[in-house]
């Protein structure tokens, strides 16, 4: 008899923790596993849902559509029609609910008719912003009525989160991701870039993330035109959507920079992607892990990141921590500055999502 599993997000956008949900619902056997994934609304224009549609994930919308009309009874109905659907789904679907992001209100709510029901929580952010507001005390009352067991992306997190809640539980499952995809991925530097019309000669700076005022894309706009007006073959390359994107296309056009820069959504080939990149940067004003970090390590990529990325994330020796204080030459010379190296903190093999995603499994079988 299979598990039934849900994995419970917000919404199937393309952020970090929507493609770690993604990893787990295409990496988890099927053979032992019935996954779903839950969400409160339907986000279908995404990379992560077309993915998971394509591969034939269950998919379950608490509001399969999302108009003026729905808004309306949402706000008069939906702390009520929301409990009831998740009720319903989790009855059906759910021995185990793992949620993830700002779902730990919709648990509390029903938390009385999920005492059968394994339930973990992912932290994808730093504790303090994971458990910020009433998250913190949604989290410590399931942990204590419900059994729900916390995962961190790693060890500092985890004792971090075990010191914020005065447990000893909480374990570590690393935001790991399929290496066989990057390290077999097709086209080759010159194909792809040609495929995006980049010119050939061009230095490409990389950025994969949502554009969220946490990604810090102002500075990023400002270490590139900085560097393009030392060299006139600098190339900006940004992957992810959100809504600063309109704002920091309109920074790039105001430094003059149209025609040097290409913003890509919804993508399902970033490991393709980071083939055309020379340096990826990531100025985050903070991040719990930066998964992407990992994904452009095993790509082989030279990394720049920010001092608030934490230690966990550094594996190798070619990604590069600058401190956001720190002057804008001082982030440029480590762009440009391909002899400086890192410390690394961990090993990057700790990050096959192969070897993870067979503890997650264990721990959804109740045996870690």
């Amino acid at each position: 008899m299979k598990r039934k599993v849900v994995e419970f997000i917000t919404n199937l956008s393309d952020g970090g923790a929507e493609n770690l949900v993604k990893t787990y619902a295409l990496m988890i056997d099927k053979d032992k596993f019935d996954i779903s994934v839950v969400t409160i609304r339907n986000f279908t224009n995404t990379a992560v849902y077309r993915t998971l549609k394509d591969n034939g994930v269950r998919i379950i919308p608490v509001y399969p559509s999302w108009n003026l009309a729905i808004k309306v009874f949402n706000k008069l109905f939906g702390y009520f029609y929301i409990s009831w659907r998740l009720r319903t789904i989790f009855e059906e679907y759910g021995e185990v609910i793992h949620a993830h992001l700002y779902t730990l209100k919709y648990l509390h709510r029903i938390r009385n008719s999920l005492k059968d029901k394994q339930l973990f929580y992912t932290c994808h952010s730093i504790p303090q912003v994971s458990f910020g507001g009433k998250q913190s005390a949604y989290a410590k009352e399931l942990h204590d009525s419900n059994g729900l067991r916390i995962i961190a992306l790693h060890d500092d997190m985890r004792k971090e989160i075990n010191e914020m809640f005065g447990v000893d539980d909480t374990v570590v499952i690393h935001n790991g991701i399929d290496f066989g995809r990057y390290l077999s991925a097709s086209g080759g530097r010159e194909r792809v870039r040609e495929s995006l019309h980049i010119p050939p000669s061009s230095f490409v700076l990389g950025h994969v993330g949502r554009f969220h005022p946490v990604k810090n894309h102002e500075l990023l706009v400002e270490l590139f035109a900085m560097l393009s007006d030392r060299d006139p073959n600098m190339f900006l390359l940004l992957v992810g959507d959100g809504g600063t994107k309109k704002e920091i296309a309109g920074r790039l056009d105001r430094h003059g920079l149209q025609g040097r820069y290409l913003i890509l959504s919804n993508r399902t080939d970033v490991p393709e992607l980071m083939q055309a990149m020379d340096v990826f940067v990531f100025p985050s004003k903070f991040e719990g892990l930066g998964i992407v970090l990992v994904e452009a390590q095993v790509s082989g990529l030279r990394c720049v990141v920010s001092d608030a990325v934490p230690d966990a994330a550094l594996l190798t020796e070619q990604i590069v921590k600058v401190s956001l204080d720190a002057p804008i030459e001082k982030w440029c010379e480590a762009i440009l500055g391909d002899r400086i190296k890192g410390t690394p903190h961990g090993r990057l093999t700790d990050y096959d999502m192969n070897n993870e995603i067979k503890n997650l499994e264990k721990m959804y079988l109740g045996e870690g």
